[in-house]
């Protein structure tokens, strides 16, 4: 990530909710995480077993982890 980024990611004060799957190509744990980590106020959560689409196969962990990140 470019330094001018992490310099505004730093700076950024609003809460920063980050949900992904397990299996996510196309945006992999790793990134996310990388990216979670520069945010001052942020909950990474980690859907095991999912794609792209955490919501899918389990709409109930979607929910409670929706609900629980918008707190």
């Amino acid at each position: 990530m470019p330094p001018a980024a992490r310099t505004l990611l730093a700076r950024f004060r609003g809460s920063a909710p980050r949900l992904t799957g397990e299996l996510n190509a196309g945006d992999p744990p790793r990134a996310v995480g990388a990216c979670a980590e520069l945010l001052p106020r942020v909950t990474f959560l980690e859907r095991p077993g999912a794609g792209h689409f955490p919501w899918a196969g389990d709409p109930r962990f979607f929910a409670v982890a929706t609900a629980s990140l918008l707190v």
